[in-house]
């Protein structure tokens, strides 16, 4: 159960609790109350048509059990008959003799103060007779049993009231013990993380039992713990790509240093070709170099501040014609359809768009052979424009396609050529960071399809409805 839900009950009951009690005590009292049962039973009385008082007499009897205070029993007594009482003893409609009454009466007078009125005559009686048979009974108890009963309503207080903080000491114990409980959970779990613990997944509370806003936060400790996790195997995978990448060029050049230095390579025409694979290694080293700080200087998202709405068309057309270009060098054939608007702007940073559209197309080079295609279409489709880049090379295996974003991931051998395994990696970056989205379609042997989703603004949409 939540916290919050828990403090909600508890309030709830600190203010109901009493409210309800009160109420439930005045309904105990008037349900109880000797006037009450005295009018019920003096309505029942006066529509009963052989008791011959007088209007004047049921007005006196009604003011005497209207005057009848709370601790004050009484009874109307009436030839040979109990007309309305809440004595206990005393039933109503009990026929009693004088005698036995007043034998009543002195039996239990060490509990009760009795006090025995007879009216005048003519004033109740409706035809001023003289017939004294008319009583009213009242009786109080001695002050011994009224402190009874005082102790017995204070009794019963005292024992709501302990009722009352019992359940709320329970229910506070309870929220302490939960509140605690989580608490020290909590500190585990952040312990274990800070202490590097990553390997040990964190103990989450089941759910619906024992969950609540504080164990709630080991659900995102454990993302935390997972994240954290893939960071430092992406480090480890990073420092090792590194490490694996930068080896070969610096043996090359180091080796071929070193055939010059020593003598080994002595005639020049050996002596410039070394020189130029130095040259090439090392100008290797600078691209591999720059495409680590460009890959950093993407994750720092400081330049999406700066996005400025660009025209999509001469964009997606400059990179088609640079990409024609480029094939008929490297003696591919390729196909061109840009269908997008002219007038058509779409918030981006446009050099790194550029360059995220023309890494696709170096891997569709790449991994192509003479005469091979290349494709590359654009259209709006519903509130987007799709890009597509397609090769008909040689494929990516199924079980690569989910890692080829991956930096320094390296597919099967058909696909492994010189390079760091970053380009798509930047790629992705570059296209998440946007809120674009980019899909891959690819089958070995048939080649690749590159799918990039841009989203049109919402005010471009319409201005491109209403043309």
């Amino acid at each position: 159960m939540k916290i919050r839900k828990q403090f909600g009950i508890l309030i709830a009951s600190i203010i109901l609790i009493p409210v309800l009690s009160i109420i439930a005590l005045s309904v105990y009292h008037y349900v109880t109350s000797p006037q009450r049962h005295l009018l019920n039973g003096y309505r029942q009385i006066r529509n009963m048509k052989d008791i011959e008082l007088s209007e004047d007499a049921w007005d006196a009897i009604r003011a005497e059990i209207e005057d009848v205070p709370p601790n004050v029993q009484i009874a109307i007594y009436y030839d040979y008959k109990i007309l309305i009482s809440n004595m206990q003893e005393l039933k109503v409609g009990s026929n009693i003799s004088p005698i036995e009454l007043f034998s009543f009466i002195s039996n239990t007078s060490n509990v009760y103060d009795y006090q025995v009125q007879a009216p005048g005559v003519k004033t109740l009686l409706t035809r001023g007779e003289s017939r004294e048979r008319f009583l009213v009974i009242s009786r109080s108890k001695v002050p011994e049993a009224k402190r009874q009963k005082t102790n017995k309503f204070i009794v019963q207080m005292l024992l709501l009231i302990a009722g009352f903080e019992i359940f709320c000491i329970s229910i506070i114990f309870s929220l302490s013990k939960t509140i605690s409980s989580s608490i020290s959970q909590l500190e585990k779990n952040t312990q274990r993380i800070a202490n590097g613990e990553l390997d040990t997944q964190i103990e989450l509370p089941e759910k619906g039992r024992g969950a609540n806003e504080i164990t709630s936060l080991s659900e995102s400790l454990e993302r935390m713990r997972v994240s954290l996790k893939d960071n430092q195997e992406r480090r480890a995978k990073f420092i090792m790509g590194i490490s694996h990448d930068l080896r070969t060029p610096v043996s090359l050049i180091k080796g071929y240093s070193e055939a010059i230095t020593d003598g080994v390579v002595t005639d020049i025409d050996s002596i410039r070709k070394s020189l130029s694979i130095v040259e090439s290694k090392a100008e290797q080293l600078e691209n591999m170099i720059n495409d680590l700080i460009n890959y950093e200087k993407l994750n720092n998202t400081d330049w999406l501040q700066s996005l400025e709405p660009e025209y999509i068309k001469p964009i997606l057309e400059d990179f088609a014609s640079s990409a024609k270009a480029t094939a008929d060098v490297y003696k591919r054939t390729i196909n061109t359809d840009i269908s997008v608007a002219d007038d058509l702007k779409i918030p981006m940073d446009k050099k790194l768009a550029n360059r995220a559209f023309e890494n696709i197309f170096s891997n569709a080079l790449r991994y192509t052979k003479d005469g091979d295609s290349v494709t590359i279409t654009a259209d709006q489709k519903g509130g987007n424009i799709e890009l597509r880049i397609a090769d008909t090379g040689v494929g990516i295996a199924e079980k690569d396609l989910e890692h080829i974003f991956e930096i320094f991931y390296r597919g099967t051998s058909s696909r492994r050529e010189p390079g760091m395994g970053i380009g798509l990696s930047v790629v992705k970056t570059v296209i998440d960071s946007h809120g674009w989205k980019i899909d891959v379609k690819s089958r070995v042997n048939e080649g690749t399809t590159f799918i990039i989703t841009i989203p049109i603004p919402d005010e471009e949409r319409r201005i491109v409805q209403v043309q």
